[in-house]
């Protein structure tokens, strides 16, 4: 067992008074934020044990953030889900993990497990006087991947390695107390998770919406001076209906990550003097790997330098592979999967040299890594290799594209063809001009044969499935629409 001290009852300690979380107008301070986390933890513990699985089927995200730290003071194991996901996908994920007991604001009822009451975040506030230490190396979530088919795979960390995490974030984001990071990623999701960490790390304020806000109006009402987006929210912030002028923000920093990142969106984001910052990471090294103001290519733009407490090496192949603090002890096993029959165990994710493989393909370009795009989402067309995520930054570099999702076709000349949905800020797609726009950007045999609208809504044929797995598109059900689509 390792002990470390409980980072927001050190704050509470230190300075009680100070506000660590804004939920809209309303302040909260380190005091009361323990208050509600302590009361939280007392009223839940009757209910479950150290060790249990506790799925989190919230939308609320102040409840989320209380839930997380009351099950780090506690032992339980905080499993959070999609909130949206079909009932079925929840309950397969749960027997997954072996969770038997959940919590929920949001209707869900299944009989297979059961649900715990939900504390109420109590009023009051109390004088703290002695620290709470808790096990930094034990289990303290299981985060599901980003999966877009199947059961997602149950991602462990330990409080170390989202510590370590942040450290080394810290050494580039310069974080302190006075600044508000908004909380815009899903608390289900390894990039919203990170968030909590850094900011209890640094003792600065978390901002939560709780009223639905659009994101712009947030930045313009909010005391945001950090936040973390996803291409698609930073393309409707600058370009969409509800666009605003960041200059007339108090935001210091943005940090892009999720995926392809737009070179034109990033230069605008600097003309108005706002650090922008591009990051690679993924679920299993708990968010992070690289970040960085990025570097100008033909191709793009490069996803910064590696962090502290973090290793890259890039293999003969080209796969991205990593190692270090904030990697993950590995992925929590079901009895199914276990040799040993017993939930429970946790199986390493690294090689036998201690290196995890990605499954993304890299180069290094100076001391920043290029992220080429996923190893299985590459195609064959003709006997050429090509990445979707290639075209995918082209197409965000044309005027009016706000979102790009590539993906293969079967083609009986060329065996594959990469066929493009887009998303255009007013709606329309020009497939001709676009296809314009791409040459010179890309090589010929690469500009896919259609370019089509990204639809607003699934075929009657795909019940209960999304277009979006969490903040990513879900790659593999556009595949199967574009087949359908040249069938």
């Amino acid at each position: 067992m390792a002990l470390t001290e409980c980072p927001l009852r050190k704050i509470a300690l230190v300075s009680p008074d100070s506000t660590v979380m804004q939920v809209n107008k309303r302040t909260v301070s380190a005091l009361q934020l323990d208050a509600w986390v302590e009361d939280y933890r007392l009223q839940l513990m009757p209910q479950l044990s150290t060790g249990d699985r506790l799925l989190v089927i919230l939308q609320d995200k102040l409840e989320t953030v209380v839930v997380i730290l009351a099950c780090l003071r506690s032992g339980v194991i905080y499993c959070p889900v999609n909130p949206v996901f079909p009932e079925s996908r929840i309950l397969d994920y749960a027997h997954k993990i072996g969770a038997s007991v959940y919590i929920s604001d949001t209707g869900f009822k299944a009989e297979s497990i059961v649900p715990v009451a939900r504390p109420a975040l109590a009023a009051r506030t109390v004088a703290v006087n002695s620290m709470i230490d808790v096990d930094s190396k034990a289990i303290l979530d299981l985060i599901p991947t980003s999966g877009t088919t199947g059961v997602p795979k149950a991602v462990a960390h330990s409080l170390d390695n989202h510590l370590f995490s942040a450290r080394g974030s810290a050494s580039i984001i310069e974080l302190t107390q006075g600044d508000g990071w908004l909380l815009s990623l899903p608390l289900f999701h390894v990039g919203g998770f990170s968030i909590v960490i850094r900011c209890l790390v640094a003792g600065a304020c978390l901002l939560i919406d709780r009223q639905g806000l659009p994101l712009s109006r947030l930045l313009k009402t909010m005391s945001v001076t950090h936040v973390s987006l996803v291409n698609t929210q930073l393309q409707q912030i600058l370009q969409g209906d509800d666009s605003i002028d960041l200059a007339e923000t108090r935001l210091k920093t943005i940090l892009l990550g999720g995926g392809v990142a737009s070179a034109p969106l990033v230069r605008a984001v600097q003309e108005k003097n706002i650090q922008i910052l591009t990051t690679y990471g993924m679920t299993e090294m708990s968010s992070q790997v690289c970040t960085g103001v990025p570097l100008f290519t033909r191709e793009g733009v490069t996803s910064g330098e590696v962090l502290p407490y973090r290793k890259v090496k890039i293999a003969s192949d080209g796969e991205i592979l990593v190692a270090g603090e904030p990697l993950c002890p590995g992925y929590y096993l079901s009895s199914e999967d276990s040799t040993s029959g017993n939930t429970g165990s946790v199986m390493p994710v690294v090689d036998a040299e201690g290196w995890f493989h990605t499954g993304d393909l890299g180069e290094w370009v100076g001391q920043q890594v290029r992220v080429l795009g996923r190893k299985d989402n590459m195609l064959i067309s003709g006997g050429e290799n090509i990445h979707p995520e290639e075209i995918e930054q082209a197409l965000l570099a044309c005027e009016g594209v706000a979102l790009a999702v590539v993906v293969a076709v079967t083609d009986k000349k060329f065996g594959q063809r990469p066929l493009a949905f887009v998303e255009m800020v007013n709606g329309t797609v020009n497939e001709s001009f676009t296809k314009g726009c791409l040459a010179g950007k890309i090589a010929r045999f690469k500009i896919p044969d259609r370019i089509i609208p990204l639809p607003k809504e699934l075929p009657p044929e795909f019940p209960g499935q999304k277009l979006f797995t969490g903040i990513k598109p879900n790659r593999r059900l556009l595949q199967k629409l574009a087949n359908r689509q040249v069938s």
